[in-house]
């Protein structure tokens, strides 16, 4: 049975405590419309799928007995609990809870071996999940992203079939869980946001198939020793301080530096990340890291597409980064450059995007103009920028908002869309209006007599 009256959106569909109770042979139910239903005395034994969006109850009804469930799917429900109690769910393969806020307890996955999937993505009022998760064998993904009141999970996890765990958000998560066993599978591990973690496990590093690795906005200080061996690594997402607000959080590393008096431990480790030659996106924000940290041999990240140093103190663009012939997107944004300097750039022949926002350099190298595929180009807050000199006519899209210093701008009608496709973000430059006479060129772009 579907049921569906989206055609008529503003009805919603009333259900009554009776309506499936002489449905006994019923293996498929969707509603896929708005509902309302107090209490549901009967649902059948034989179903195998359970697609209720937005579903109204808090729990389904206590004779149900879902012993044939192949796929229970109850997004942005209003679901308590599933069930009280435990429940046969021998053939289950997937959960799907998302968005359900008022989620307080999960099932006992106990009797649930074959479970594959479990997203409980915002459930925003779950503290805990029952410990029996942690030795599903079966389970390929597990998403708790942004259970913002999630304080544990079990001690340890066996799940050997993980393929994808998230647990972005997580924001009061204590403690992330010791590895029993390998975890073989394991493709994509997501703790961003996490502000509470401080350390990941040892045995982490027996996880040596990874491909995504992000720890940004943990309280972890020094990416964990084993990341050199995780060859197959395609993305490492990093950063040096911890918090939910970039304006007001200490900078760990450096903390560190002056208490401890030893280098900066992120730098020690960039010469080891040369050997992950599957890396393609590197994040390394807020690490205190200055131009002297970059090694020579980055160049040895052969496949690296994306590069964030955001947030660190760097004089110019590090001459090693230039070397990057496979990079499309480079960020740099509040570095404290005060200059560009004149350096070789032309090496970043795949370049496409380039962000050098909030900066203090008052003008920019004529060396951009070396980079024939750049389409984007971010100068935002660059608050002492003057002068923005004749830009490729590739890039189509610049962003200049709040460079309340600039003055003058080379060709300005194709700097101002109005002999190129070009899109210019130019919010409170006010200086800029007054000597371009905007008002001038806007008329003759809308062609207004």
């Amino acid at each position: 049975m579907i049921i569906d009256n989206q055609r008529e959106s503003s009805k919603i569909l009333n259900l009554s405590a009776d309506t499936f109770s002489k449905m006994k042979n019923l293996r498929l139910l969707k509603v896929l419309c708005l509902s309302n239903c107090d209490d549901l005395k009967y649902l059948s034994d034989e179903l195998r799928l359970l697609d209720w969006k937005r579903c109204p109850l808090r729990y389904l009804p206590s004779s149900f007995q879902p012993d044939n469930l192949v796929a229970l799917l109850l997004p942005y429900s209003h679901i308590e609990q599933p069930w009280k109690g435990n429940r046969p769910l021998y053939k289950l393969k997937m959960i799907d809870l998302k968005g359900s806020q008022n989620l307080i307890k999960t099932p006992d996955f106990t009797t649930a071996p074959k479970l594959e999937a479990l997203i409980m993505e915002g459930c925003t009022r779950l503290v805990d999940v029952h410990p029996s998760i942690g030795v599903l064998k079966m389970l390929k993904l597990l998403n708790l992203r942004n259970c913002k009141s999630l304080r544990s999970l079990p001690t340890k996890i066996g799940m050997e079939s993980l393929e994808t765990l998230i647990l972005s958000g997580c924001s009061n998560l204590l403690r992330f869980p010791e590895i029993d066993g390998k975890m073989e599978q394991l493709k994509t591990l997501d703790l961003s946001s996490c502000y509470k973690i401080e350390y990941l496990p040892v045995n982490l590093q027996q996880v040596e198939f990874l491909e995504e690795l992000d720890l940004s906005e943990t309280s972890i200080t020094e990416p964990p020793s084993f990341i050199f061996q995780l060859k197959n690594l395609k993305g490492l997402y990093f950063n040096g301080c911890k918090g939910p607000s970039s304006m007001s959080r200490l900078n760990l590393p450096s903390l560190f530096k002056i208490i401890q008096g030893r280098a900066n431990p992120m730098a020690r480790m960039l010469p080891s990340l040369s050997g992950l030659s599957s890396l393609r996106m590197l994040t390394l924000r807020d690490c205190n890291l200055c131009e002297g940290d970059i090694p020579s041999d980055i160049s040895g990240l052969s496949s690296l597409m994306w590069l964030d140093l955001s947030g660190n103190n760097f004089i110019s663009i590090p001459a090693s980064v230039t070397r990057l012939s496979k990079l499309e997107v480079l960020y740099f944004s509040n570095c404290n450059m005060c200059s560009l300097g004149e350096v070789d750039i032309h090496g970043l022949s795949s370049l496409s995007q380039l962000f050098l926002d909030g900066n203090n350099f008052i003008t920019i190298p004529s060396a951009l103009t070396q980079l024939s595929r750049l389409t984007i180009l971010g100068l935002s807050n660059c608050r002492e920028l003057k002068i923005l000199p004749e830009l490729l006519t590739s890039i189509a899209l610049v962003f200049i908002d709040g460079c309340e210093s600039l003055e003058v701008v080379a060709s300005p009608s194709k700097v101002l869309n109005l002999e190129t496709q070009a899109s210019v973000d130019a919010i409170n430059c006010f200086k800029l209006a007054e000597n371009i006479n905007a008002s001038t060129l806007l008329r003759k772009h809308l062609k207004v007599d």
